[in-house]
């Protein structure tokens, strides 16, 4: 096996190690870019995608193709990260239908956690910051409201999930998979890539939906998101931050469902018996354990960079 080969596998495995964090909600794969060093390769790429590449495709300049827009590298990533997310999907169906509270716990604690770095990170509170803070509690708290429990999600629905999710996905310390949950899209699309796998025809739109609207977005706002998040970094990470305050019910573990609908706020509560409860020891537990995981993923991000 020669150098450049090797260098492929050795991205693809990143690009694993991002879709493990990408399907896991509180977990950044962008975080998880920083760590492997991928990150400003991975972003600069993606911003050199243009209509340009159909042009070469049809006057058949492949290895002009190949060279001009990175390939090699892009193909090998996207290849890792997809690997993960359709390995893991059928896991997490799994444990959503047979642990729900253990697992609920686990990423309240990750979405926790992330929300305490991410405050960290804005360097100046100002008036304005807060006014963004509150206005992203405002609007995450306005989307639970009026969506509490999605049953039937359409694909035009999941196309604009796609946009929203993989634009948060770009950015260090934000989670895509938890942008799915506050948009009520993130079960429905374990499924959608569980029956994609199973070859499941009925999924197929749902999928591709999903999958255009990403790449839609990618091409039109990871500039400007990119942009945002750089040049006016406080008041993006405020806004991040106050959508993930708002919407931290939609991630208590235990919730009274009526018609199948999770009615928010009103029917949150702690089970009977606290620490003598074994479902409630549980919880704590797996809160604990998805708090700390941040925790050493950030802290192995720092010294990353301090390393380079």
């Amino acid at each position: 096996m020669n150098k450049e080969s090797k260098s492929y596998i050795v991205v693809f495995i990143k690009g694993m190690m991002m879709g493990i964090a990408d399907i896991i909600p509180g977990v950044s794969g962008g975080t998880i870019a920083i760590i492997t060093g991928v990150y400003e390769e991975f972003l600069s790429t993606l911003n050199n995608l243009n209509i340009n590449i159909f042009r070469l495709i049809q006057n058949g300049k492949f290895k002009e193709l190949w060279n001009k827009y990175n390939l090699s590298f892009l193909l090998s990533l996207v290849s890792g990260i997809l690997s993960s997310i359709f390995l893991l999907s059928h896991s997490i169906v799994y444990v959503i239908e047979n642990q729900p509270i253990v697992l609920w716990s686990f990423f309240l604690g990750l979405i926790t956690s992330s929300i305490f770095y991410l405050f960290k990170k804005i360097k100046r509170w100002t008036i304005k910051v807060l006014i963004f803070n509150l206005l992203g509690i405002g609007a995450s708290l306005l989307v639970l409201t009026l969506n509490p429990g999605i049953q039937e999600i359409s694909s035009t629905y999941l196309f604009f999930c796609g946009m929203i999710s993989i634009t948060a996905m770009l950015l260090p310390g934000v989670s895509g998979a938890y942008i799915l949950i506050l948009l009520g899209a993130y079960e429905t699309m374990l499924k959608t890539i569980k029956g994609v796998l199973n070859l499941n025809s009925e999924y197929f739109l749902n999928f591709f939906s999903f999958v255009l609207g990403a790449l839609l977005s990618v091409k039109l706002f990871s500039k400007v998101l990119t942009w945002s998040y750089n040049k006016h970094m406080n008041y993006t990470l405020s806004c991040l931050v106050g959508f993930m305050i708002g919407s931290l019910p939609s991630l208590w573990p235990w919730k009274i469902k009526s018609n199948k609908e999770e009615i928010l706020f009103s029917k949150l509560y702690i089970p009977e018996g606290n620490f003598m409860n074994l479902e409630f020891r549980n919880g704590i537990l797996f809160f604990a354990f998805g708090f700390m995981s941040v925790l050493i993923i950030e802290f192995l991000a720092n010294t990353n960079k301090n390393v380079q």
